[in-house]
C-alpha cells in the first residue's frame, strides 16, 4: 500500500460527502420548519436584512435546505444542489461571522462550506443519479 495513493476508489469520497452534508441540510430544514416563527424571529435579530427581508429569508431557507440536501444525497443535479448550499452556509458565515459570540472555536459553516464547495469540484461520485445519467 502506498501511502500517497488512495485507499479505494476516489469515487467513494464524495458519495460519504454527499451523505453527510445531504443529511445535515434535511436535518437542518426540517427543524427549521419545526418552529419557523421562532426561527424567523431568530433571522431578525441580526438585523442583516431588515423585517421583510428577514422573513422572507427565513421563509424560503428551509424549503431550499431540504431540496438541496434531497438533491445532495440523490447525487442529482449535484453541482446546482453544491452551489445552492455554498451559498446558503456563505451567508450564514456573513451573519454570524467566522468567530461567532459564545464558546465556539469558530464557525462550523466554514468546514460545510468547504465540503460544498469540494463537491462542486469532484462531482457527485459513486452511487448518485448524476453518476448513473452520465455513464449508464
Amino acid at each position: 500500500m502506498k501511502m500517497n495513493e488512495p485507499l479505494g476508489n476516489p469515487n467513494i469520497g464524495p458519495l460519504f460527502l454527499r451523505l453527510t452534508l445531504g443529511g445535515y441540510l434535511i436535518v437542518a430544514g426540517l427543524m427549521k420548519l419545526d418552529n419557523l416563527a421562532g426561527f424567523i424571529e431568530e433571522v431578525r435579530k441580526f438585523e442583516v436584512l431588515g423585517a421583510n427581508g428577514s422573513r422572507l429569508y427565513a421563509t424560503l431557507l428551509p424549503y431550499l435546505e431540504i431540496v438541496s440536501g434531497t438533491l445532495l444525497v440523490l447525487g442529482f443535479w449535484t453541482t446546482l444542489a453544491a452551489l445552492m448550499s455554498a451559498l446558503m452556509l456563505s451567508s450564514f458565515i456573513f451573519a454570524l461571522k467566522v468567530f461567532p459570540n459564545g464558546n465556539y472555536l469558530f464557525n462550523k459553516d466554514i468546514i460545510l462550506l468547504a465540503g460544498s464547495v469540494c463537491i462542486m469540484f469532484t462531482g457527485a461520485g459513486a452511487l448518485s443519479i448524476d453518476k448513473f445519467r452520465r455513464d449508464g
